[in-house]
């Protein structure tokens, strides 16, 4: 995602690594959330969530005042991810690819120059 979007998606990329213990393709593939217009007519403090946040989140959200749109499942809206994070002790390589668009997280070494 571009825009606005991008650096909300990579806060709650490190987010999800960092202070939840997620590995790369786990923090992609958890529900994600976009604060902002998508279209004409849309408040700009609109909260975009994927349904796949629990409800009571969601409901919480509304009675606190907040105008929240829920997505379906997985919303190809909410980011197209692809990570690479490297272990710095191992320097082990670990990819992800997200599921709301195409790609994939293939054999890492054979793509780096001068990898082992």
């Amino acid at each position: 995602m571009g825009a606005d979007g991008r650096p909300q998606i990579q806060l709650q990329l490190h987010s999800a690594m960092i202070d939840h213990g997620l590995d790369i393709q786990e923090a992609i593939e958890s529900p994600q959330f976009l604060s902002g217009r998508f279209g004409l007519g849309e408040a700009r403090d609109t909260l975009h969530m994927e349904g796949r946040f629990p409800g009571e989140t969601l409901n919480a959200l509304t009675q606190r005042g907040h105008i929240v749109n829920r997505w379906g499942a997985r919303n190809e809206m909410a980011g197209h991810v692809h990570g690479i994070t490297i272990d710095p002790r191992s320097g082990i390589l670990g990819g992800g690819s997200d599921p709301r668009s195409d790609g994939a997280a293939g054999r890492l070494a054979d793509s780096v120059p001068g990898w082992p």
